[in-house]
């Protein structure tokens, strides 16, 4: 195993530039590269330059930005992450409850927005920098958790809970009543403190590929939640009705 731990980390590298570059719209520097990377210059410039040669970073002006390549890979799959909820009826969703509503996907242990509409601080800033979070912290990663494969969704909480038992099986319990209702209401989570929402999961052929949330700051949402649940519930229903691309 130790033989396969620098092409991890070099990997794990690959996917840090490529996150940190796709927020800057004017591009980054090298310096500014291995400064959010906590690595040296000589070997973030390895990296780049080979996704410069491969056409994943585009150079300008010694700056460099997110290139051609993710863009074909993407119309070459036909696929989007979430084929049955487009940004419309988020926008519908806003409009109708005067909420923020938001689309989340899973990224490996962390989701990550993909699209919002009506949103404003905080979920601005998780939004337009597209940051990873960790699943257990908001209320569409706990979603996205509930409705994980058994031994997967166990694996996660007890990561996340290394050395507090108690702390995981009252996840576990919470999670298991996310999958009972079919959807979760309340405080968002730690990394959006002061928010609350109601949240439920998007199905597309019989699998959990994101979720959607209806979410405002707690003193003014957390009264009107219960009124949108089943509201939330029945687009979701017909968002699943759709026909996959």
């Amino acid at each position: 195993m130790s033989e396969l731990r620098p092409h991890h980390r070099a990997v794990d590298r690959i996917a840090e530039i490529l996150e940190a570059v796709v927020t800057e719209r004017s591009g980054l520097t090298l310096t500014q590269l291995a400064l959010r990377l906590h690595a040296p210059v000589s070997s973030v410039q390895k990296l780049v330059n080979g996704l410069v040669a491969v056409g994943y970073l585009e150079e300008d002006d010694k700056r460099f930005r997110l290139g051609a390549a993710p863009y074909l890979l993407a119309m070459r799959s036909g696929q989007r992450l979430v084929s049955t909820v487009g940004h419309a009826d988020l926008v519908d969703l806003h409009n109708r409850t005067g909420l923020s509503a938001v689309l989340a996907v899973r990224t490996g242990d962390t989701s990550v927005y993909a699209d919002w509409a009506g949103t404003d601080d905080p979920f601005n800033y998780l939004t337009v920098q597209q940051l990873r979070t960790p699943l257990p912290e908001t209320a569409v990663g706990r979603v996205l958790l509930a409705f994980m494969p058994d031994r997967e969704r166990h694996e996660l909480v007890a990561a996340a809970f290394p050395d507090d038992r108690p702390g995981a099986l009252a996840l576990l319990t919470e999670l298991s009543s996310v999958r009972e209702a079919g959807y979760t209401m309340g405080d968002s989570g730690p990394m959006l403190r002061g928010i609350a929402s109601v949240a439920a999961p998007v199905w597309e052929q019989g699998l959990v590929v994101g979720a959607v949330a209806l979410a405002g700051p707690h003193d003014q949402a957390v009264g009107r939640l219960p009124e949108f649940v089943e509201l939330l519930l029945d687009a979701l229903r017909k968002f699943s009705r759709r026909r996959v691309n």
